[in-house]
């Protein structure tokens, strides 16, 4: 279901922070999105995906943060991602001003997909879309400021950024294999 607030003033969001309800609300170019907390099953997953994922980040000189890291255009204009992978320079204040790697776990009704345009225009260059069966799609961004899905013939999905490869397994599981290792989720 979704809900429309005409006039939200200032009080109704400082409360908000104040009982820490605030935490993944984003603001679209002036336009709040008010967020309620995931599911179990979606901070399991974006929990062990980062396990994984933030070494292989580290060892790429990436700051890697799992949620409540926004990606900013300006002070009124942000988005949360799941989990954020950024060079040390893109880290401000605010949270970061452009990643290399942005995750979104895909919950019922959010708006990972309408977030890619933005994403697109802050520079991002990976965002993977991981759904609950753990099947996952990347998408990169192309010279020409969009961002396109990249489809392996192998149904596998590679991030090049994090250099390493993530496939559907029986179970449904989530095989991420990297060179001199791998991991299932």
């Amino acid at each position: 279901m979704r809900a429309v607030l005409l006039d939200i003033d200032e009080a109704f969001l400082a409360e908000r922070e104040r009982r820490g309800q605030h935490k993944l609300d984003e603001c679209w170019e002036g336009e709040w999105h008010l967020v309620h907390p995931p599911r179990s099953w979606h901070n399991v997953l974006n929990t062990e995906l980062f396990l994984v994922l933030g070494p292989l980040a580290k060892r790429r000189g990436l700051v890697g943060v799992c949620e409540s890291m926004g990606v900013f255009a300006a002070e009124k204009d942000w988005r949360i991602p799941d989990q954020t992978f950024c060079r040390p320079e893109d880290v401000t204040d605010a949270g970061v001003s452009s990643a290399e790697l942005v995750v979104e776990v895909l919950s019922k009704g959010d708006d990972s997909y309408a977030k890619l345009p933005f994403y697109a225009a802050r520079g991002v260059t990976e965002v993977l879309i991981v759904h609950e069966d753990r099947r996952v799609e990347v998408y990169r961004h192309r010279e020409d400021g969009t961002m396109v899905q990249v489809e392996q013939p192998d149904g596998a999905s590679r991030s090049d950024t994090l250099g390493c490869t993530l496939t559907l397994v029986e179970g449904p599981r989530l095989r991420i294999t990297w060179e001199g290792g791998s991991a299932e989720l």
